[in-house]
């Protein structure tokens, strides 16, 4: 008979220790308002003005004394740094007579940042591959030139062009109508087309 009241008394105050366990105190707090915003990058060119469609347009070209400058001004309208975007060019060409882009010469290529200042020399990652002994039109056909640097972000004005003054990098390229060409290409067209690329690294 006085087993039983023992092991009641144990279980309970085992109840009781184990109840204990279970309280707690809790407190919450909360952050509202975060927001995670995108950045953004937008390739802008010109040339001096915006428009850049036939820069380089030169009529009744005579070989050996025909010769046109260019250039473009690649700004980045986006909000994201310079140093974490790159530049790609890739070229492409079509001649209503064949080869002709091949007697289109390049005499310089130049790529300057504005982060820099310091002109890259572009036709010195360009190979003579028809080995006519000068770079062409034809050699860019297909080619593409990457890891350029990127401008630094700019914003736009109420006219919708960069700030004046705003970082840009400058495209400059020279063509001219070699002399060796031959008669066959009078009165012909060679169409170039460069496609600028801006992207992240």
């Amino acid at each position: 008979m006085k087993v039983i009241p023992s092991v009641l008394l144990i279980s309970f105050v085992l109840l009781l220790a184990s109840a204990g366990t279970w309280a707690s105190f809790t407190d919450v707090e909360t952050s509202s308002g975060n927001t995670l915003n995108a950045g953004t990058m937008d390739l802008y060119m010109e040339d001096h003005g915006p428009v850049i469609d036939k820069e380089w347009t030169l009529i009744n070209m005579i070989p050996g004394k025909s010769s046109i400058p260019g250039q473009l001004n690649i700004y980045n309208i986006g909000t994201m740094d310079a140093d974490k975007l790159k530049v790609k060019i890739t070229f492409a060409t079509v001649c209503t007579e064949p080869e002709m882009d091949s007697y289109l010469r390049v005499d310089s290529m130049m790529y300057t940042p504005y982060s820099s200042g310091i002109p890259i020399d572009l036709l010195s990652k360009v190979h003579d591959t028809n080995s006519n002994g000068f770079i062409d039109l034809a050699d860019l056909n297909g080619l593409t030139l990457g890891d350029l640097p990127a401008p630094a972000p700019s914003s736009l004005d109420i006219t919708g062009r960069p700030v004046l003054g705003s970082a840009n990098d400058d495209f400059n390229m020279q063509v001219s109508f070699d002399i060796s060409a031959p008669n066959e290409y009078q009165g012909d067209t060679t169409t170039l087309t460069m496609r600028f690329e801006m992207n992240q690294i």
